[in-house]
């Protein structure tokens, strides 16, 4: 199984040209795929609907966006009428296989006073896979401060490990209603003939983190490093897929700065694949795809033996 995490920058590349089409080409071979940065109307990216037109270049694939930062874009028209349209931009989840349910998570964010910063979030979503149900996450993080980074990956765990708790999209059956709540559960078919969606044990956890491989977040997200054993990987918490593969590549930067003047002035690690620890013998591979121009970040992708 093949799985990737891509940045996309609404399209742009290190040419200054967006082009959607080299995107889907870049990642049409993979299973799973997280996107970051997808928007609709933007006037940077011509207005147009990318969830739309990245869906229209993987047709054989199942697709979600959870527009994580979400304002008015709409036009009055002359004759008084409205175009209702909303300025989006947040991650994205396809697959090729069914995605059974997903929920959106809205990371917090603390208001600044000179630098930029946007609602950003998460997709949490099961895919039916052929090798049984997994949880995928596609995520971006903060490119502000690590205050928010570390407020918000304290957000994602908080999903992840309440997941079993709270259950499916819907749960129970209606073995103990009354015979009239049962019949009236039954006309209106509350569950669609669908079975309750069952929450794996395995997830995948994709994205921009925008951190560095030894900072405070990453320890967050892996735990920090025990004196006497290392790094523990703990049921309710997540592993490096790159620090477990039985082969990776040479070079894990995943980010280029663009122009190449911006901070920090030479390419990094800010792209990772995260996996819960039931996962860690599966991992066979994990590479960054260095010769792709689509962005200013690179796809990181990670083979999965099932």
């Amino acid at each position: 199984m093949k799985l990737v995490s891509y940045n996309i920058r609404f399209g742009l590349g290190p040419d200054q040209k967006i082009d959607l089409e080299r995107i889907a080409d870049t990642v049409k071979d993979a299973d799973i795929i997280a996107l970051q940065e997808v928007e609709r109307f933007w006037k940077r990216s011509g207005m147009t609907d990318q969830p739309e037109i990245i869906s229209s270049y993987l047709k054989k694939y199942y697709g979600l966006y959870f527009p994580a930062f979400d304002v008015d874009a709409s036009v009055v028209n002359d004759d008084g009428s409205i175009l209702n349209r909303r300025r989006q931009f947040g991650p994205m989840v396809i697959s090729r296989w069914p995605i059974r349910m997903a929920r959106y998570i809205v990371f917090p964010k603390l208001g600044t006073t000179d630098s930029l910063t946007m609602d950003t979030g998460a997709i949490e979503c099961i895919v039916d896979t052929p090798s049984g149900p997994l949880m995928i996450y596609s995520l971006h993080l903060s490119a502000v401060s690590s205050r928010d980074r570390l407020m918000q990956i304290d957000r994602l765990l908080e999903f992840y490990r309440n997941a079993p708790v709270s259950g499916g999209s819907w749960t129970g059956g209606d073995a103990a209603a009354n015979p009239v709540e049962l019949k009236h559960r039954a006309e209106h078919n509350w569950s669609n003939d669908e079975p309750i969606p069952i929450i794996p044990k395995e997830a995948v956890v994709m994205g921009d983190f925008n951190m560095m491989p030894d900072g405070e977040e990453y320890n967050r997200m892996v735990g920090a490093p025990d004196p006497f054993v290392g790094r523990v990987g703990h049921l309710d918490s997540f592993l490096d897929s790159w620090t477990v593969a039985r082969e990776r590549s040479n070079d894990r930067s995943s980010w280029f700065p663009d122009p190449c003047e911006r901070e920090p002035g030479y390419p990094t690690c800010l792209d990772y694949c995260f996996i819960s620890p039931h996962l860690s013998q599966k991992v066979a591979r994990v590479w960054v795809d260095q010769d792709v121009l689509g962005s200013d970040h690179k796809p990181v992708w990670v083979e999965l033996d099932f």
